[in-house]
């Protein structure tokens, strides 16, 4: 555990500063309330407890997603990539920033932190973004569908560490902050970065590179943040 001091931050977006979790239940509830097939058959807890399952380490591909509903639910109409709009249009409705973070971001910003937010994802993360109102208060919000690579590839953390716009910056006294072990905290260690976990929970997988700290909350991360 290190007790460095970070002049610049990176953050993931959902599940670290927006609330994916809840926007994801009601998106799936409303799914399920639109199809026979699924609440003439199944209680809606039991339901929801299946839809998790498409989200492991709290990511989804929605296309891939649909048609495993559907091999489930044989009667669910539809197609995999009206399903991609309805989740992502959904999730925009339904997203809320989560309690506390805005008052961590206006606290970075009042304290002149170079941060910015990298998230895998296309033009819908912008507008999770603007729904939120994280846009306003953001330097930038880089999506990796946009940039044109996903993390955990290295080329999207580096020009995330560009768009810093701290002269001189090394990834080593970069603090990446994300809840995903695989996407996150690889890609970051990966560049050299240090890294915080959002735990939600969960245990930490043993087959992911161990963050140099786990948190519950970005507001943990204060006393790190010069």
């Amino acid at each position: 555990m290190t007790n460095q001091k970070f002049s610049a931050a990176l953050f993931d977006m959902d599940d670290t500063l927006i609330d994916r979790h809840s926007a994801y239940g009601d998106v799936y509830r409303v799914l399920y309330d639109q199809h026979e097939a699924i609440h003439g058959s199944i209680s809606w807890e039991d339901a929801f407890e299946y839809f998790w399952t498409l989200s492991p380490d709290n990511a989804t591909e929605p296309r891939e997603a649909f048609l495993a509903i559907q091999n489930k639910f044989p009667g669910v109409t539809g197609d995999p990539d009206s399903h991609y709009d309805f989740y992502f249009s959904n999730m925009v409705k339904f997203m809320k920033v989560l309690p506390g973070a805005v008052e961590f971001v206006d606290w970075m910003n009042s304290k002149s932190v170079a941060w910015g937010v990298v998230t895998n994802g296309d033009q819908f993360q912008h507008q999770k973004a603007e729904a939120t109102g994280l846009d306003k208060k953001a330097p930038f919000v880089l999506a990796s569908k946009i940039f044109g690579v996903n993390k955990p590839a290295p080329e999207v953390f580096m020009e995330a560490v560009r768009l810093l716009g701290v002269e001189g910056l090394k990834t080593e006294d970069v603090l990446f902050v994300g809840d995903n072990p695989y996407t996150d905290i690889i890609g970051a260690h990966g560049v050299g970065m240090k890294t915080a976990w959002i735990r939600m929970g969960r245990e930490y997988p043993s087959d992911a590179p161990t963050p140099n700290y786990i948190v519950d909350h970005v507001e943990e991360l204060k006393h790190l943040l010069a």
